[in-house]
């Protein structure tokens, strides 16, 4: 339990997160004094126990007047065969302007579930991505009542609802906190670790990773994994700098500079999308810094056409059809015995030399490393 309530109803707001700790299991047979849910909930006594009034009016808990309160029941609907042979794809975007990589696994997901009988629709929704997804996902959850769901690119408001909901959905991408649901994801932990390791070897000590601010739980995972890498160096002269944009040319080019000004500038850096690389490589070459004379720069993502830039640029390059073989796994097991297990599967990227990668200016030779 991560969230405190919002505006609107504090009451109304306070007994949904009350609520969906109890379907997710966090309190299974009693829930915690009422001074600790204050403190926690950052709600006064008062709203605490008008939350709790509700929850025992739904039969979820029980008790009160100095003593805890037990947990009669986790709410969550019995699930049933699915009646439908339509699995839904949720994305904020549409099909022609997902990337090359998801492009490419929606196909081959789609062939999977059809040969099990099973067919995939796409459907777009902004508003199942916006800040408060609630009233969206309700109407088309209602709507179409697929036997099950995959979720693109989902944020944490989303993937709580469907948690919260048990109803059968994988995540493609990272999980948030508080999520009880399979997600299938690129490992963005390992291979930033990996990218940065690779830095560390060849003399870099003043790392820089340029990361899009999305709010998807893999791009979090992916600045924690550059961090492991200097942690575990435990080296004092070696520095990370982590900067979040907001995926625009003028922001990604404010954050160069800035790193540019600086008296131990980077020499090392780390893209995580590969449109954006292009943008950092012709900002830099516009002041004046050489690729990978003056400064190394890794890919943590790959397209098509990085094959065509000068100077080839290391990357990391991930398998569409190993994607797509684990998501209709995950899929197939819930919509056929009604399981939903809330594991976690991670896709290891392969790693694509470079000639952007190098050794840090200054010293006479490249450290010895490998690359895989």
């Amino acid at each position: 339990m991560t969230r405190i309530p919002q505006r609107l109803s504090l009451v109304a707001q306070t007994a949904s997160i009350l609520r969906e700790a109890i379907q997710s299991t966090v309190w299974s047979k009693w829930l915690p004094g009422e001074h600790y849910l204050c403190m926690h909930l950052q709600v006064s006594r008062v709203t605490l126990r008008a939350a709790l009034a509700q929850l025992e009016r739904e039969g979820l808990v029980r008790g009160g007047r100095g003593r805890r309160r037990e947990v009669l029941s986790n709410g969550r609907p019995a699930v049933k065969p699915p009646s439908s042979t339509t699995v839904i794809l949720l994305t904020p975007v549409p099909l022609e302007a997902m990337q090359r990589f998801a492009l490419y696994w929606t196909d081959d997901l789609r062939e999977h579930l059809g040969k099990a009988g099973y067919q995939l629709e796409v459907h777009e929704s902004r508003a199942c991505y916006s800040a408060r997804p609630e009233p969206a996902l309700e109407m088309l959850a209602h709507r179409f009542r697929p036997a099950g769901w995959v979720l693109y690119q989902s944020g944490v408001q989303m993937q709580r609802w469907f948690s919260g909901r048990a109803l059968p959905c994988v995540i493609t991408g990272s999980r948030h906190p508080d999520v009880h649901l399979p997600s299938v994801d690129i490992d963005y932990r390992a291979a930033c670790r990996h990218a940065a390791g690779l830095f560390l070897a060849r003399g870099h000590r003043h790392l820089a990773f340029l990361n899009v601010s999305s709010g998807l739980a893999g791009d979090r995972e992916s600045e924690e994994g550059f961090r492991d890498a200097l942690r575990a160096l435990a080296d004092s002269r070696a520095d990370v700098l982590i900067a979040n944009h907001d995926a625009t040319v003028g922001d990604i080019g404010r954050h160069l500079d800035a790193w540019l000004a600086l008296p131990a500038r980077p020499t090392a850096l780390l893209v995580s999308k590969a449109y954006h690389v292009l943008t950092a490589l012709g900002h830099l070459t516009r002041r004046g810094i050489r690729i990978p004379q003056d400064a190394s720069l890794i890919s943590r993502d790959d397209e098509s056409f990085m094959e065509h830039v000068l100077p080839t640029v290391a990357r990391y390059s991930a398998d569409p059809a190993a994607m797509a073989r684990r998501i209709s796994r995950l899929v197939l097991e819930m919509v056929r015995d009604g399981a939903i297990r809330p594991r976690e599967s991670r896709l290891m990227p392969e790693f694509v030399p470079g000639e952007s990668l190098a050794a840090c200016p200054g010293l006479e030779r490249p450290v010895p490393t490998k690359d895989k």
